[in-house]
């Protein structure tokens, strides 16, 4: 897999599927996601509030960088103190309503502004 992901043309040209790589990777996303789908919906239930777990995963991923591990535990580590101290903040203070709900959006276009591949993901230098 880190062969072909790294480049498919060598990767192909040892023997490689790459087609069966790609198949397989598919697999192995769609199986961790439906059990991770499968503990969360029974730790908290099954209701239309379960779909915001998969939209405040995007500000996770972007803001730690796409390709490092560390980078989305620390994103999501700091997108939930994040939405605490937004939730205080908006009760205590400001008294917005949903603050928190929006909070994450709002770093996630911060971070792009200032490191467009998170805080932990490569830059990628293509060279033709």
């Amino acid at each position: 897999m880190r062969a072909t992901a790294f480049n498919q043309q060598v990767a192909q040209s040892l023997g490689i599927s790459v087609k069966s790589v790609f198949a397989m990777a598919w697999a192995i996303s769609a199986m961790v996601s439906a059990l991770a789908g499968v503990v969360v919906g029974m730790v908290n239930g099954v209701s239309s509030a379960l779909s915001f777990f998969g939209i405040k995963v995007f500000p996770v991923v972007i803001l730690g960088g796409l390709d490092s591990i560390v980078g989305a535990i620390l994103g999501g580590l700091i997108i939930g103190v994040l939405e605490n101290l937004a939730e205080f903040a908006d009760s205590q203070y400001l008294n917005l309503g949903n603050l928190y709900t929006v909070a994450p959006f709002y770093a996630l276009i911060i971070i792009l502004m200032i490191k467009p591949y998170g805080l932990f993901g490569t830059k990628q230098i293509e060279r033709v």
